[in-house]
């Protein structure tokens, strides 16, 4: 359950104003008003928490479970435990995440310009925003009402970041636009040159990068990440889209809305990311190749050419995900007949 001294607890909520909030059936319960104090996992919660499962391989830990109430799918109701106070939900995972922020609704700095933080006087700021110590707002930056900007971060000159937007600590912004209530985890970096160069037997000449990056509406980008701007074309990343930590986005790079990029992923110059695509951990994405609205590239691919809508693509090179899983199985059996050779 949540260390306390961490997250800070809204206060508690009956089961009945749980079930409402989240467009759940209460079952099996014997006091609708009965006070639920905690968001908990299976394990740990006790009498007065709220858990969830979402999948019936987990319905045996409820036995043991101390929970005053459980959050699970309509499908595998029947198999809780008899008397045990039920949520039901056609997504419970969804619901458990608003029930959970209910609890421990997100912190925000308080307003205010902290000693040491420096703001340029051409800089322009909205109400109730709060700026760090040591982070610098430079010439031009115009920041939304109720943006944060972390401890050491830095917005750059003309930088315009949206309202509710939070800079977290050691980010820098630089040539770009930022939308509405995004959030830019310690670290980022959003806007840096990108990587571009003519090579030939004169010598290597960088080429201009001339482009910004435009970060959407409601979009996270993870600590350490880097957006770098375009090279004449902007690099977009559209809304509501979730970048994961230690993500590499190349110059011109197109992103859609609604995309989950996970850990380690890179994604190459100029590519064209569709709206709903998951591109999970270390996924390499080459440079001017398209994925299509709502592929899937299962971890560690290597993706080289151009994807259809909705394919699921996994491998290096990656190909469509069942031939990945039969070249998978093909060389488990190559390496049990060789175990087999050698004995």
């Amino acid at each position: 359950m949540p260390d306390q001294r961490f997250f800070k607890k809204s206060g508690t909520y009956s089961a009945a104003e749980l079930a409402e909030r989240v467009g759940g059936e209460l079952l099996n319960c014997q006091d609708p008003d009965m006070v639920i104090a905690d968001v908990a996992s299976v394990e740990e919660a006790r009498n007065s928490d709220i858990c969830f499962i979402e999948n019936r391989r987990y319905v045996a830990a409820l036995a043991s479970s101390k929970a005053a109430i459980c959050l699970l799918p309509r499908n595998i109701a029947d198999r809780a435990p008899a008397g045990l106070t039920l949520i039901v939900s056609d997504r419970p995972r969804r619901a458990f995440a608003k029930i959970a922020a209910f609890f421990y609704p997100e912190e925000r700095s308080a307003s205010g310009i902290a000693s040491g933080a420096t703001v340029d006087p051409t800089a322009t700021l909205g109400e109730g925003c709060s700026i760090g110590p040591g982070a610098v707002i430079s010439a031009g930056a115009v920041l939304g009402d109720g943006v944060s900007v972390g401890a050491n971060a830095v917005v750059g000159e003309s930088v315009e970041v949206g309202t509710g937007t939070i800079v977290g600590e050691n980010a820098s912004l630089s040539h770009c636009l930022i939308g509405a209530r995004a959030v830019i985890y310690p670290g980022a970096r959003i806007g840096a040159s990108g990587f571009g160069f003519e090579v030939d037997e004169a010598g290597v000449i960088k080429m201009p990068q001339l482009g910004r990056a435009i970060i959407e509406d409601d979009v996270e980008i993870g600590a350490n990440s880097c957006v770098d701007r375009g090279s004449g074309p902007d690099t977009v990343i559209g809304r509501g889209t979730m970048i994961d930590n230690l993500v590499q986005i190349g110059h011109n790079v197109q992103v859609g809305k609604g995309c989950i990029i996970c850990g380690q992923a890179g994604i190459a110059g100029s590519a064209k990311i569709g709206n709903y695509v998951v591109i999970a951990g270390q996924v390499g994405v080459a440079g001017h190749i398209e994925l299509g609205d709502g592929v899937q590239v299962a971890a560690q691919s290597g993706v080289s050419g151009t994807t259809a809508p909705g394919e699921k693509i996994g491998g290096s090179p990656a190909v469509p995900i069942r031939e990945f899983r039969r070249q998978v199985a093909v060389i488990k059996s190559l390496g049990r007949r060789n175990k087999d050779l050698e004995n």
